[in-house]
């Protein structure tokens, strides 16, 4: 049954592609290039959290955001063998986010629009700056700082997002990657509402996620000219 909208899978894999272009072409040196993965991973996650308001059922952040202690009661219930209860087994099968990956989201959301930020007002002490680094020169290393710290962080977020597919598809038999790239989840209760959207709905997601994009990458004008 239809779960993933196509817009939230098409931002999903878009995400992918620009986080790790930017890591590839920083180690590389080549931060023109990694400036522009920056910027649309920004244009990206500003459309995230714009489709969790009006995207479809299983992408709006009401359907999945929970207290901490739901969620960490469904990491006791997820980490056992064997559910306790019938309730417990029945868990199991969420439709959408559960309670533990909502907080999961918020992670993979957060810490690269931190980053993307704070890239913006960035500098590397030699040639390249940020295109608003010019704005806050008394505060440009430290974002230099809080950039360099982040990336700490968003290798952790992308392991512990990795560790948690790999554990889904081997212990729990479960495959997250093939449901974000068909949007179709097996198993579903009967109970389970339809998560598709129209086409006129996934055509204005598309260009909603195209327009924030080009927006981001806007922001280079705001660079003084060099001459």
């Amino acid at each position: 049954m239809p779960v993933w909208d196509f817009p939230l899978r098409l931002f999903h894999w878009a995400l992918f592609v620009s986080i790790f272009g930017a890591i590839i072409s920083a180690k590389a040196g080549v931060l023109w290039v990694h400036e522009r993965f920056g910027l649309t991973v920004l244009g990206l996650i500003i459309f995230r959290i714009v489709w969790g308001f009006v995207g479809g059922r299983y992408a709006r952040f009401r359907e999945f955001l929970a207290m901490p202690r739901i969620a960490f009661k469904e990491l006791q219930t997820l980490l056992r063998s064997t559910p306790k209860t019938e309730s417990e087994s029945n868990s199991k099968i969420k439709v959408g986010h559960s309670a533990l990956s909502s907080y999961a989201v918020l992670g993979l959301l957060g810490i690269p629009l931190f980053m993307a930020i704070s890239g913006t007002m960035s500098n590397d002490d030699v040639l390249f700056d940020g295109p608003l680094a010019h704005l806050v020169t008394d505060f440009t290393d430290k974002a230099t700082s809080a950039h360099h710290f982040g990336e700490k962080l968003l290798f952790s977020i992308l392991f512990l997002h990795i560790g948690a597919i790999l554990f889904y598809k081997y212990k729990k038999k479960r495959n997250l990657t093939k449901a974000m790239v068909t949007g179709n989840v097996d198993a579903m209760p009967a109970s389970a509402a339809n998560g598709s959207i129209s086409a006129n709905h996934s055509y204005f997601g598309v260009l909603l996620m195209l327009f924030f994009i080009a927006a981001a990458q806007t922001i280079t004008l705001l660079r003084p000219a060099l001459f």
